[in-house]
């Protein structure tokens, strides 16, 4: 009878030891491995420090002890340079999150921020560099999507890649500028555009051997499959 006693007695402190052990596994788990945080970034966004500042402070700590996942991506998507954000488990059972820059595709100069490929504006107090297309003056809401058809349309474009330097608005149409040649160039507006972009790169074919800055002032695109060059 002792011995079955002492038995049972080894059985519950074995079993007790190994909850004990599982319970302070489990909280070692509630704690962030700061090398688990995956980033994706598109163009130098500086969104590792403060993210890994955020994820220090209490409250969010206490978030990531009791698993509220869900309050904690919408805490990190205040950041609006974050596209998207997955907190999980990972294969060792810890924390485990990534995330997704957004992408910005131009500088809007009268507020000091960017633009991504949503219309959504990006504040610029965490961008690292800014080698983008410039938006020149206040572009209304109506107009956002017009312009990042035009700044996707030259990026993708081989040969004008990287080539577009401004976009702007004058008098109800869209006009643009290209690195290194001191020109305007009418667009008017976002249709039919890789038939102008055709145009204009038959164009600066045509004046392969000079520069073309030197000669005109503006060039219209506005008419169907017809370039205009106005001389200074």
């Amino acid at each position: 009878m002792s011995s079955l006693i002492r038995m049972i007695g080894l059985v519950f402190v074995i079993i007790s030891m190994s909850l004990f052990s599982f319970f302070i596994e489990f909280n070692n788990y509630q704690n962030i491995n700061y090398q688990n945080i995956n980033y994706t970034s598109f163009r130098s966004f500086d969104n590792k420090k403060i993210v890994d500042s955020l994820m220090k402070v209490e409250r969010i700590f206490e978030l990531v002890k009791t698993n509220e996942f869900q309050k904690i991506e919408n805490e990190l998507n205040k950041i609006n340079s974050i596209r998207n954000i997955e907190i999980y488990y990972n294969s060792n059972l810890e924390v485990e999150i990534d995330i997704i820059d957004r992408e910005p595709l131009a500088v809007l100069i009268e507020s000091d921020s960017y633009i991504d490929s949503s219309g959504v504006i990006i504040s610029s107090n965490n961008m690292l560099s800014d080698s983008l297309p410039q938006i020149i003056g206040i572009i209304p809401k109506v107009e956002i999507p017009k312009i990042l058809k035009i700044i996707k349309g030259f990026d993708e474009d081989k040969f004008f890649h990287n080539k577009l330097e401004s976009i702007s608005f004058k008098e109800g149409e869209i006009y643009v500028n290209i690195k290194n040649y001191d020109l305007d160039i009418r667009i008017g507006n976002e249709h039919k555009l890789k038939n102008k972009l055709k145009t204009l790169k038959g164009f600066y074919a045509y004046q392969n051997n000079k520069s073309i800055s030197e000669d005109y002032k503006q060039i219209d695109l506005v008419y169907n499959n017809r370039l205009i060059a106005i001389k200074k």
